[in-house]
């Protein structure tokens, strides 16, 4: 006949239960932000943002910034899309005008690539900008 002790399997049971509340408590869920210039010009572009400056070449795609925050639900942020700047300025080298309004979200594409962090959707939210000859005076 199998005896099971069920003080070690109480005790086994709780440890188990605490490990797991720990865990799931020490870490937050983040949310990401991904922003990207689709450079589809033949015109090299600057972009500032904060106090740095990124030069994009022609027909590239770069990310000029990228960042996480604690929170949990990633969705698209409407007109507050660039609350993250204090400055963003989007020009060519060689001073031709951007009629393109950049500051303005329906210029930007979004999408949502999403996770989870246990049963809590986190994800990084993506917003991409499309710049194209057409779009200079």
């Amino acid at each position: 006949m199998k005896t099971i002790n069920l003080k070690s399997s109480l005790s086994l049971k709780l440890t188990t239960f605490i490990f797991c509340m720990v865990l799931f408590s020490s870490c937050d869920p983040i949310i990401g932000y991904k922003y990207i210039v689709n450079n589809k010009s033949d015109k090299e572009l600057i972009v500032y943002s904060f106090d740095t400056s990124f030069i994009i070449k022609p027909k590239t795609e770069t990310i000029f910034f990228e960042t996480e925050i604690m929170g949990s639900n990633p969705h698209d942020e409407k007109d507050d899309f660039l609350q993250l700047f204090d400055t963003l300025r989007i020009e060519a080298s060689d001073k031709s005008t951007l009629s393109l309004d950049y500051l303005k979200r329906e210029n930007w594409t979004y999408s949502c690539e999403p996770s989870h962090f246990g049963v809590i959707d986190t994800g990084i939210n993506v917003y991409e900008i499309e710049i194209s000859n057409e779009d200079f005076k």
